[in-house]
């Protein structure tokens, strides 16, 4: 599997660097000696679904997309079902930064 832009997951592991839970100061351990691409957002959106961490896509009155995450303590606490939707169209946010990912990806293996 490759990283997926409609994925919630994937999406907000991209466009927040990794996934902080927004209602405690629990952070997604991420990895930091592996290379920053989409493959990497990718395995963390995953792991974290694996994990039973929350994500979902917020309806924001503004033009910047958001994502609620929620780790398994707080969903538990909160007594929330995961879910594990996909977005119906890829936020244009999402969209921009998997172009310049790809590009800096072509241009550090042509390096």
């Amino acid at each position: 599997m490759a990283f997926d832009p409609r994925d919630v997951y994937d999406a907000a592991a991209l466009y927040d660097m990794w996934l902080n839970c927004h209602s405690c100061t629990n952070t997604f351990d991420f990895e930091p000696n592996r290379p920053i691409g989409l493959d990497y957002y990718h395995d963390i959106g995953q792991r974290a679904k694996r994990d039973g961490w929350l994500v979902a896509e917020q309806q924001n009155d503004g033009a910047d997309d958001a994502y609620m995450v929620l780790c398994p303590d707080c969903v538990s606490r909160y007594g929330l079902e995961v879910r594990h939707e996909m977005n119906i169209r890829i936020p244009p946010a999402i969209e921009e930064i998997c172009r310049a990912m790809q590009i800096a990806e072509k241009e550090r293996t042509a390096a």
